[in-house]
């Protein structure tokens, strides 16, 4: 196995997961190729090395993913429904006359209003 010598510039793509893992992009101009490095931390752990016209084809699909991205509406976390589920629920509770956590603040006011009351003097 060979080891290239890394060049200086390059471009680096973080992956929304996190954790370290990037893709970066650099040219290697003395191989005419475009060399595509997946990275975790700060240990290479795969290349793919694309001609000009591989490249090309990868443009236009990252291209085509990216517009149909764009002309979709925003596609909400599995959770989503949940959250709003249990606000609407929520929202219709505290509409009430007496909620629960009023009725409870109530009750325990008047509880301390009685013990104090009865505090001999």
């Amino acid at each position: 196995m060979t080891a290239l010598v890394m060049p200086v510039h390059g471009r680096w793509a973080w992956d929304a997961r996190g954790e370290g893992r990037a893709v970066r992009v650099s040219t290697h101009v003395e191989a005419g190729l475009l060399n595509l490095s997946l990275w975790r931390g700060e240990t290479c752990v795969g290349t793919v090395r694309l001609a000009p016209e591989d490249v090309a084809q990868l443009v236009a699909g990252l291209t085509d993913g990216l517009s149909a991205l764009a002309a979709r509406p925003r596609v909400l976390a599995p959770d989503a429904a949940r959250v709003a589920e249990l606000e609407t629920r929520l929202a219709r509770l505290e509409q009430r006359r007496d909620p629960l956590w009023r009725r409870a603040a109530d009750a325990a006011g008047g509880w301390a209003v009685r013990k104090a009351a009865r505090r001999p003097r």
